[in-house]
This record gives C-alpha cells, structure tokens and sequence, in this order.
C-alpha cells in the first residue's frame, strides 16, 4: 500500500490569494512512477464526480484543460527546462511547499486530506480518500496540489499529465459528461489508452 498526505495550510493574512499545499509520501510500498498518472486520473476522475454538476467542478475542469492545451507542445522538452520555465506549475493559486522548503506552522486552519493505494503493479490501482466529506475547494485543491506534487517530482507523470487531460476532456464531450457513474469507471482507462497510443505514433514519428 502506498499513501499520500496532502495538507493543505490555512491561507495566510500576507498572501491571502495563494493556496499551499504540502505533500509526504508514505505506506510500506512505493507507487511506481508509471502509476503516478493512473492514480492521478482515478482521483480526478472521482473528485469530478463527487462534485457533480458544479462550478467548482467546471473550475477545475478548465484549470487543468487550459495548462494542458499549453502544455501539451512541451512534453519531449527537458523536465529542468519546463520546470524552471514554470510551465509545470497547474494552477497560478497554488504553491507547492517543496522538500527544501521550509513548511508552514501548524495552523488551525489546515486541512490534512490522505489518499491511500493499493492493488498489484500493471494493474489499474484501488485509489481511496480520507475523509470523504470534503468542500469543493478541498477537492479541487486535492486534485491539483498532488499533480502539482507528481509533476515536480517525476518527469514520466510531467511528460504524460498534458496527454491524459486532453484525452479525459474528449471523453467527457464526446462520451459521458464527468458527473457520470461512467465517467468516474470508464475516463482514467481512457486517458490512459490515448495517452499509450499518442506516445507510440510519437516513437514512430507518426504524431500529427
């Protein structure tokens, strides 16, 4: 089992427009950096559906569609490049508290959400939340500050993210709207067979 602890810190009076977010890796085993993109659809796949048919739902939506557009000519870039570019980061609300970082003080305000994984490598992972009860902004920020944290941090997830995006937006138009019991089943193994097809027509040159 692997696990993820993402703390979102209570907003701070100097930078009341900036969401940190801080995230530890633990459990006993380690996700494979191929599985960091499959846990990642899968919870935004659910956050999508927990959020129904909402403006926070569309927020996010467009959020990650927008950097995925501009992103998606950059994904054979250098992962230093576009890292020191700025062009991984997904939200312009979000700041990641990076290891070298001095993290915030505990404050009253935070908020300490853990994502939890299990099942058997090359398989589709079990991706659970706790607590289930979460609000709007806790989800949206949930989905963006662990991206935010797999992007830094591995560049086959960078490489990937903009792919996977754009494929569960074409699933979401053209086959079943995100608030869908489909969508939360069927969009993550979607995005992730466009994602294996685009990145085989780029190893044959065949991309358009």
């Amino acid at each position: 089992m692997a696990s993820f602890t993402i703390t979102l810190h209570a907003r701070t009076a100097d930078e009341p427009e900036f969401q940190r977010v801080s995230v530890t890796a633990g459990g006993d085993e380690e996700l494979p950096e191929y599985g960091q993109v499959w846990v990642w659809d899968i919870l935004y796949a659910q956050q999508l559906f927990a959020l129904g048919e909402t403006q926070p739902a569309q927020e996010l939506k467009e959020t990650l569609e927008l950097w995925a557009v501009n992103m998606s000519s950059k994904v054979f870039q250098p992962h230093g490049h576009i890292l020191a570019k700025g062009y991984l980061d997904l939200s312009e609300d979000l700041k990641l508290v990076n290891g070298d970082e001095e993290r915030p003080t505990a404050a009253d305000g935070d908020r300490e959400i853990i994502v939890t994984v299990t099942g058997q490598a090359g398989q589709l992972p079990d991706v659970a939340v706790s607590p289930e009860a979460l609000e709007a902004e806790e989800r949206k920020n949930l989905v963006l500050g662990l991206g935010q944290f797999f992007n830094f941090d591995n560049p086959m997830f960078a490489r990937e993210l903009p792919i996977h995006v754009l494929a569960m937006r074409k699933y979401h138009a053209d086959i079943h709207e995100p608030h869908t019991r489909e969508a939360l089943d069927e969009a993550p193994f979607y995005a992730i067979q466009k994602a294996m097809e685009y990145f085989q027509a780029a190893n044959q040159g065949t991309v358009q």
